[in-house]
């Protein structure tokens, strides 16, 4: 049987949530809210979940007259959002509410406090033949009359997010102050993360760079931006994005890859080949982590050694090489996208 609720008293004390709320569950949820304001708990963010949770028992479980396990953990995965952080909260208005039933004297069922955070799939990583023909394809971008940079740009960001593992937001907010074309240093400033690093470019990109920017600068005279646009300041995420699809579309392998290769498998491909080539070389692979944790901007090595999962999945016999690894290859989260 639901407690008896003074509805009166509690809009009286500034609980504006229950005129929202109508599920049987109803004045459990607010007697809750009355016992935790009571208590000192900020209310704001439960009480947007209890909203939240009400609509969802009135239109998912109408009869139900239980908190069970079904009923809370499908709510608490209900949502769109999988981060740690939101689906905690979530777990943690249910806990409140499966405790105050119980403390009622009925039966709740108390959902663990652990989260079961969905495994990532894993992205594509370009095999070297298909790195090659994506920019044989760059390359092969006759002149148009818009947009008129197209053919010169397109074979160059590419190789430079490729080359030097960057994020497409890195390369599309790229200044030309921050790119040395003499010593083929490129500064990354306010990255995601804000983590500030130094990239360099090889010697044939850096060739190439030197020659881009001499034909991009003819069509743009004092440019701000390293890789323009016509229509604002710098190429934006968006538009690298439509462009490395076209590219992708005239691929041999494009709609056959188990994932679609998207510009961020450019980074990916680079920090799985780079980790590739520091075990088969026989490298000091811990001293490399940390060497290319910073390369990337990560925060810490744990980001990098997600890697290490792709490094053996894709290339198997360099597992001997990784053993020793294995401690920290578990449970690894992916956080670049």
């Amino acid at each position: 049987m639901r407690p008896p609720v003074d509805w009166n008293r509690m809009r009286e004390g500034g609980f504006d949530v229950i005129n929202n709320l109508s599920s049987y569950f109803a004045p459990f949820l607010v007697e809750m809210l009355e016992v935790k304001r009571n208590s000192g708990f900020l209310m704001k963010k439960m009480e947007a979940h209890i909203v939240e949770f009400d609509a969802f028992c009135n239109e998912k479980y109408p009869d139900k007259r239980r908190l069970d396990s079904e009923l809370a953990e499908t709510w608490i995965y209900s949502t769109n959002s999988k981060s740690r952080t939101q689906l905690t909260k979530r777990t943690q208005t249910m806990r409140h509410l499966a405790n105050h039933l119980s403390a009622l004297g009925i039966e709740a069922y108390l959902c663990p406090v652990r989260i079961k955070i969905p495994k990532p799939p894993s992205p594509h990583i370009f095999t070297d033949e298909q790195l090659a023909e994506f920019f044989r394809i760059c390359d092969s971008f006759e002149p148009v009359t818009y947009p008129r940079y197209r053919h010169i740009l397109v074979p160059t960001i590419f190789r430079v997010i490729y080359c030097c593992g960057l994020r497409r937001s890195e390369a599309s907010n790229l200044k030309r102050g921050n790119i040395n074309l003499v010593s083929g240093a490129i500064e990354i400033i306010g990255s995601k993360g804000y983590k500030d690093r130094i990239v360099y470019l090889t010697p044939d990109l850096l060739r190439l760079c030197v020659k881009y920017d001499a034909a991009i600068e003819m069509l743009f005279p004092g440019r701000e931006y390293f890789f323009p646009s016509e229509l604002r300041k710098c190429s934006n995420i968006k538009r690298v994005d439509l462009v490395f699809n076209h590219v992708l579309s005239k691929t041999s392998f494009y709609g056959k890859t188990s994932k679609k290769p998207t510009c961020h498998s450019l980074r990916h491909t680079f920090a799985v080949n780079s980790m590739r080539q520091c075990l088969a070389n026989g490298g000091n692979f811990d001293r490399y982590i940390q060497y290319l944790c910073r390369y990337m901007g990560h925060k810490s090595p744990k980001e990098t050694m997600y890697y290490l999962h792709m490094v053996i999945n894709v290339i198997p016999e360099l597992r001997k090489k990784a053993k020793g690894f294995d401690d920290v290859i578990g449970g690894v989260l992916h956080v670049e996208e």
